[in-house]
C-alpha cells in the first residue's frame, strides 16, 4: 500500500487537500498482455477501513454467475490503495502489488468486475453479455470521481495503452497542490555501470523544470545528476563507468527552483559492475537437443532481420531454417526487414526461448527476409527447432474452423497444427477448405506450436498442382510416348498461366518435346479445371552416353514458378523394351484428381506375387474410409483400375477435401494422395 497523503520532509510537513469519499471504490484496472493483470483499489473516505467486509468478484464472459470472488484483509488507511495483481503479472506490477491472486485477476476485457461490501454490491465495471468493453488496455478512474457506482460508466476513467503500469500503486483524489511522483527507478532495479536508463516521473498540476539527483541512504548524500531540465516526465541518464557500487541508492526529482514540490524513490534501487554480453548468433542462442537454451540467464548480443511483429513481441531470424530465428520482449519500435543488432537477456518464457530486458537496439538499416523453409504440418506442431523460424506450410486442409481465440487448424496429411489468430489477415477459415499454402513464424505458447501468418499475403489460396514433379525416362530406338504430366487448379478462382518452356536443352541430337503443346499463353487455367500434356523424347542407345542427364519444363504462372524435372536414364536402355512389357507390382494414380464424385485408382500386380492386394483408402485423421481386396490370383498382368464413388464402406458420401489412398500387396506399400471437390 503506497501512502499519498502526507509526505514529510526537513522543510516540514506538507499537506495536500483532499475532498472525501462515500466509499471505498476501484481506482485502477490493468488488463495487459499474458498475465498482466491487475485491480486497485482506493480508501478516500477520511478514516482507515477494515478490509475484510470487502470481496472483488469476476463474472466470467458477462454471464451473471460471478462464481469467482477473493476476500480482502487488513487495514487500508485514508489515500491509500490496495493493489491486487496476478501472481505471474509482470515485476513491475508485482513490485507494487500487496497482494496477489490466480482466480480473479485472471480476467479478459469481457469478464466484469465488481467490488462488495457485506454482500452489497458497490461498484462495477463493465456490463452483462460477454462483449468486450475493456480489452488491452489500462483504465485509470479520474480524480473529480468520489463514489462508487453499481452501472458501468465509461466516461469515469481515462484510458491508457496496453501494458502502462505507470499510474499503478497510488491514486489521485482532487488533488489540488503541485505534486511530482517518482516512477522509474522504484525498487529492485539492478543498473550497471556504463548502461543508460530513463528516470521517469508524474507531475500533477506542475508544469516548472526539475532537479534530478541520485542519493545514498546511508549518508543521504547526494549528488545533482541534472540541474535543471524539462518537465517531461522522463529524463535519460548514462552511469558512469565508475560510479560506486551499491545497493542503497534512491532518485529524488523535485522543483528546479525551490525545490517543493518533490518526491524520491520508494524502494531503493542497486548500481552493479557492468556484465559482460556474450556476442552470440541466433543459432548459438536456441540450438538446444535438451531443452531451453544454454543461455538463460545471460546477456547477449546478436544480429537478424526482423521477419514478424505482433501487438507484444517481434521476431528476428539470422538465415533460413532450424534454430535461426528468435523472439524479442516487449515490443520495440522496428519494421519488418529491418536489420538490427540488439543487447538483452535470454530467458525462456513459458518455454519459449526471447531475449528481453533490452540494453541496446540498433536498426542498421533493411534486408531482405530469410526464405521461409517448407515443412510439413506435423513437424510444424511437434519439433523445437522451427520456434521462432519464417516457414511455410503447403497443400493443406482446414480441419478445425477458429476457436474463442481465433485459432484454427490445417493438415496436409502429416498430421494437424495450429494457425494462430495474432496476424491481421482477413481470411476466415471454413471446414475443408483447401489452402495452397500458408507462411509465418513459428510461435509457442501455452504449450503449443503455432504457426502466425502476418497478412493476407502468407495465405495462399490460389496456385496449381503439377503432377508429377519428375518424369523418369528409360528409352531404347525411337520415340517413346506416354510420360504425362498434370497441371491442376484447385483454386476456387482462374489462375493464368503466363509460359510454359517447351523445348530444352538436353541434346541437340535427342531432343524432346510436349506433344499437341498449342495452348494460347497467357492461358487462363479456371477453377477446377487440368491440362495434361504428353512429354516425348529421342534418345537412341549410345555406349559413351549411359549415365542419368537431366533437364527441366518450367511451368511460370501468377501463382509462381515450378519445375518438372526429366531424367533421361540411358544406363538400363538394354533393357527397356523388357522394363516397358513385364508387369511390375505398382500404384500408378487415379484419375480424374481433383474429382467429383467419382475417380478411377489404377495399379499393376507382378504375375509372381503371392499375396492378396489390398487397396485402402483413408481420410485426413487416419480413419480407413473404404478397402478393395483382391484375392492372390484374382488379377491378371494387365493394369487394374478400381472406381471409387467417394462413399464410404455404409454407402455414405464422404465430405469434400483431402484423402489418401494405399496399395499393399507383399512387401509392396505406396501411398498416394486425391482430392475430393464438392
Amino acid at each position: 500500500m503506497k501512502k499519498l497523503v502526507l509526505i514529510i520532509s526537513l522543510l516540514g510537513m506538507i499537506s495536500f487537500l483532499f475532498s472525501q469519499a462515500t466509499e471505498l471504490f476501484i481506482s485502477e484496472y490493468i488488463e495487459g498482455s499474458s498475465y498482466n493483470k491487475a485491480i486497485e483499489i482506493f480508501n478516500g473516505t477520511g478514516a482507515a477501513v477494515n478490509l475484510s467486509e470487502y470481496t472483488l468478484e469476476k463474472d466470467t464472459n458477462g454471464g451473471g454467475a460471478w462464481a469467482q470472488s477473493y476476500s480482502y484483509s487488513g487495514i487500508l488507511e485514508d489515500g491509500d490503495v490496495f493493489v491486487l495483481a496476478h501472481p505471474d503479472a509482470d515485476p513491475l506490477i508485482l513490485a507494487v502489488a500487496d497482494d496477489t491472486d490466480g482466480v480473479v485477476i485472471n480476467f479478459n476485457g469481457n469478464d466484469p468486475v465488481r467490488l462488495s461490501k457485506n454482500g452489497a454490491v458497490l461498484d462495477l465495471i463493465g456490463y452483462p453479455g460477454g462483449a468486450d468493453f475493456a480489452k488491452d488496455v489500462t483504465l485509470v478512474r479520474s480524480d473529480d470521481v468520489s463514489s462508487p457506482v453499481t452501472t458501468w460508466n465509461e466516461s469515469e476513467w481515462l484510458d491508457y495503452p496496453m501494458n502502462t503500469f505507470t499510474y499503478l500503486g497510488y491514486h489521485v483524489f482532487q488533488n489540488e497542490e503541485p505534486l511530482i511522483i517518482v516512477n522509474v527507478p522504484n525498487g529492485g532495479e539492478q543498473w550497471e555501470q556504463g548502461s543508460t536508463h530513463t528516470i521517469e516521473w508524474t507531475s500533477l498540476n506542475f508544469t516548472d523544470d526539475v532537479k534530478i539527483e541520485l542519493e545514498q541512504v546511508w549518508d543521504r548524500s547526494r549528488e545533482v545528476l541534472v540541474a535543471t531540465t524539462e518537465n517531461d516526465g522522463e529524463w535519460e541518464w548514462t552511469i558512469p563507468v565508475n560510479q560506486t557500487i551499491d545497493d542503497f541508492y534512491i532518485i529524488r526529482v523535485s522543483d528546479a527552483v525551490d525545490g517543493d514540490p518533490s518526491d524520491e524513490s520508494d524502494n531503493t534501487f542497486s548500481i552493479i559492475e557492468a556484465i559482460p554480453i556474450l556476442q552470440l548468433t541466433i543459432y548459438e542462442i536456441q540450438e538446444s537437443q535438451v531443452g531451453p537454451s544454454n543461455y538463460v540467464g545471460d546477456l547477449v548480443e546478436t544480429n537478424g532481420v526482423v521477419t514478424a511483429i505482433f501487438t507484444n513481441y517481434f521476431f528476428i531470424q539470422d538465415g533460413p531454417g532450424e534454430w535461426n530465428g528468435i523472439a524479442v520482449y516487449p515490443l520495440q519500435a522496428v519494421s519488418r526487414g529491418d536489420d538490427i543488432t540488439i543487447s538483452g537477456e535470454v530467458a525462456e518464457y513459458m518455454d519459449k526461448t526471447e531475449i528481453t530486458n533490452i540494453i541496446n537496439l540498433t536498426i542498421n538499416g533493411t534486408a531482405s527476409l530469410p526464405e521461409a523453409v517448407t515443412i510439413p504440418t506435423g513437424t510444424l506442431a511437434t519439433t523445437e527447432e522451427y520456434e521462432s523460424v519464417l516457414v511455410k506450410v503447403e497443400y493443406a486442409t482446414v480441419v478445425a474452423e477458429p476457436n474463442a481465440y481465433g485459432e484454427w487448424q490445417v493438415d496436409d496429411g502429416s498430421g494437424s497444427c495450429v494457425i494462430g489468430g495474432l496476424g491481421a489477415y482477413t481470411y476466415v477459415p471454413v471446414l475443408d477448405d483447401y489452402i495452397f499454402s500458408i507462411k509465418g513464424v513459428v510461435d509457442y505458447t501455452y504449450g503449443e506450436y503455432k504457426l502466425e501468418p502476418r497478412d493476407d499475403d502468407d495465405i495462399n489460396l490460389i496456385g496449381l498442382i503439377i503432377d508429377p514433379l519428375t518424369l523418369n525416362f528409360f528409352t531404347e530406338g525411337d520415340c517413346i510416348n506416354g510420360l504425362e504430366f498434370t497441371i491442376s487448379n484447385l483454386s476456387s478462382e482462374d489462375v493464368t498461366i503466363n509460359d510454359i518452356t517447351d523445348s530444352g536443352t538436353f541434346s541437340s541430337q535427342n531432343p524432346w518435346e510436349i506433344e499437341d503443346f498449342s495452348l494460347l499463353l497467357p492461358y487462363e487455367l479456371t477453377a477446377g479445371a487440368e491440362l495434361t500434356f504428353n512429354v516425348i523424347v529421342g534418345l537412341p542407345v549410345g555406349e559413351a552416353a549411359r549415365e542419368i542427364v537431366s533437364d527441366v519444363i518450367q511451368i511460370d504462372s501468377e501463382a509462381g514458378l515450378a519445375e518438372i524435372t526429366l531424367n533421361f536414364d540411358t544406363s538400363l536402355n538394354v533393357e527397356a523394351e523388357n522394363n516397358l512389357v513385364n508387369a511390375q507390382t505398382e500404384l500408378i494414380g487415379n484419375y480424374p484428381n481433383p474429382f467429383n464424385p467419382t475417380t478411377t485408382i489404377s495399379f499393376q500386380v507382378n504375375t509372381e506375387t503371392t499375396e492378396n492386394t489390398e487397396l485402402m483408402i483413408y481420410n485426413l485423421k487416419g480413419q480407413k474410409v473404404k478397402m478393395f481386396t483382391f484375392p492372390n490370383g484374382s488379377l491378371g498382368t494387365s493394369e487394374q483400375h478400381v472406381v471409387w464413388d467417394g462413399k464410404d464402406e455404409s454407402g455414405k458420401s464422404t465430405a469434400s477435401g483431402l484423402y489418401f489412398y494405399k496399395m499393399n500387396c507383399g512387401k509392396y506399400s505406396e501411398t498416394r494422395k486425391m482430392l475430393l471437390l464438392k
